[in-house]
């Protein structure tokens, strides 16, 4: 009887040990992953300030002196489909273009971009988003390249889809607005070096 009640007491302790190392991952990636920059979560006496700040970090135009994807996988895993590593690619330049980050533009300040990881995870009914680039920044006084600096980019879009072209769909969306979000805190944190471009915005 002792060794019976013995063996339920340690697949107890066990099974507590399992559940709390599972859920240790997922705590770590929620205090690690700042909150997407999304305009309609900012509280509305903070949203006028908060689109000047977009608005001023599109305006800032930046030389893109090189953007490479060193993911050892370039394909992202969808269900029984996957998202190629061209529509990722795609995504990220377009992103870059529309916050006037490009190589067709002439400007004193340049970016290197990597894109270092890429991945879709469901939880529940809701399917999760990462990107994680890593950019190196040379400013119009500056000789060399900064260190590298990582930039993550997360979105969650809800997926009720049975579908599997609908699903597909759904990530490549969810996708674009992880990378979209990277790409508004990569600007978003160079603003100090596009003072002189922005004089006219600052007077709005």
């Amino acid at each position: 009887m002792k060794s019976r009640k013995f063996s339920l007491s340690r697949v107890k302790s066990l099974t507590r040990l399992i559940v709390a190392c599972c859920a240790l991952p997922l705590l770590i990636a929620c205090e690690s992953t700042p909150p997407e920059l999304d305009s309609s979560l900012i509280p509305a006496s903070q949203r006028k300030d908060y689109q000047k700040t977009m608005s001023k970090a599109k305006a800032c135009p930046i030389y893109l002196a090189e953007l490479i994807d060193i993911r050892s996988s370039k394909d992202l895993l969808v269900g029984s489909s996957n998202v190629t590593k061209d529509t990722l690619y795609s995504l990220l330049q377009q992103s870059l273009e529309t916050m006037n980050v490009s190589p067709n533009i002439e400007a004193a300040n340049s970016v290197k971009v990597v894109l270092n990881r890429a991945f879709i995870k469901s939880l529940g009914s809701n399917m999760v988003a990462t990107v994680v680039l890593k950019v190196k920044y040379k400013p119009n006084y500056a000789d060399e390249y900064s260190p590298a600096t990582t930039f993550r980019g997360q979105s969650v879009n809800v997926n009720t889809s049975v579908s599997e072209k609908e699903s597909n769909q759904i990530a490549i969306d969810a996708m674009k607005t992880a990378i979209d979000d990277a790409i508004k805190r990569i600007k978003s944190s160079l603003l100090h070096n596009c003072d002189d471009p922005l004089s006219e915005l600052e007077a709005v």
